[in-house]
């Protein structure tokens, strides 16, 4: 089994070395490559214990938006500053990597990875086959076994709005923004991705329901908090986590009031009593 294992491994790498490439720094993959090994290294543990394991690695790296924009669409890893999606995908990615090669396991290795998750199909073809909205990038996920989306059956509600927030505020987001045939094209394009995202059934806990789902949701699950912001599915992304067995629910996450990745001092319940923009929580369990 090992050995088959590494030979996939090869294998999906060849299979996109020639077609992908990345960016990022020497401290960057630096430290990707030290998560890896710890990952590897560590004893066979579920996914969940994993992704534990990935997050606090990676405590106290600098929260910092727009890491992802350039006058290129191209991969961009950074694990030296993160937001709060790219934090968990990273976390998964490490993850999913260590399983798939093991010890054996490249920032290259990560890099095939990212791409297969953060991109349309895995494809890199211009700004808008990245998947900026959390709600896509839930379900490319899940139909790709990365991990399953238990929103409904924890007692969650179905979320019908539309999601608009990028056309809606096009001067939020450089590429979408001004009247040029780049901008217009740009427009065109995640206009299509939003109005294909009407017919995608998207679920939440809704928050006066979550002490009932609380004790079934479980250290390393992905949390996507559905928040009431018009035209937006999701406000923030984060990991799922108790110190010990009994313990309230809490999270770690890449904070944007610490400015850095960190263990929320809050218990979820308590986070989103002073949040009141968040509607509920999407639950995502690692496979």
């Amino acid at each position: 089994m090992r050995k088959f294992v590494i030979a996939v491994c090869l294998f999906l790498t060849s299979l996109f070395a020639g077609a992908q490439s990345y960016v990022s720094t020497a401290d960057d993959i630096a430290l990707g490559k030290l998560v890896l090994e710890r990952l590897a290294a560590a004893p066979q543990q579920d996914p969940g214990a994993q992704m534990i394991l990935a997050a606090k690695a990676l405590l106290g790296q600098p929260y910092e938006a727009a890491t992802q924009e350039g006058r290129e669409e191209r991969l961009r890893i950074y694990l030296t500053r993160t937001d709060c999606i790219l934090f968990a995908e990273t976390c998964l990615g490490l993850v999913r990597t260590v399983e798939r090669c093991g010890a054996q396991a490249t920032f290259e290795d990560l890099a095939v990875t990212l791409q297969q998750s953060r991109y349309r199909n895995g494809v890199v073809d211009g700004y808008a086959s990245r998947l900026h909205y959390t709600a896509e990038w839930i379900r490319q996920g899940e139909a790709n076994g990365l991990f399953d989306d238990l929103s409904d059956e924890l007692g969650g509600v179905r979320d019908a709005r539309p999601i608009r927030f990028m056309t809606q505020h096009p001067d939020s987001y450089a590429p979408l923004t001004g009247e040029s045939q780049y901008a217009k094209d740009n427009r065109r394009a995640i206009r299509a991705v939003e109005e294909s995202l009407d017919g995608v059934e998207r679920y939440y806990i809704p928050r006066d329901r979550l002490a009932d789902a609380e004790s079934r949701i479980q250290s390393g699950d992905i949390l996507c908090f559905a928040t009431s912001i018009e035209g937006l599915d999701y406000s923030h992304v984060v990991i799922a986590y108790r110190e010990k067995a009994g313990d309230a629910l809490g999270f770690i996450h890449a904070s944007t009031a610490a400015k850095k990745v960190i263990v929320e001092p809050r218990t979820l319940a308590a986070y989103l009593k002073a949040n009141t923009k968040i509607l509920g929580v999407s639950v995502l369990r690692v496979r």
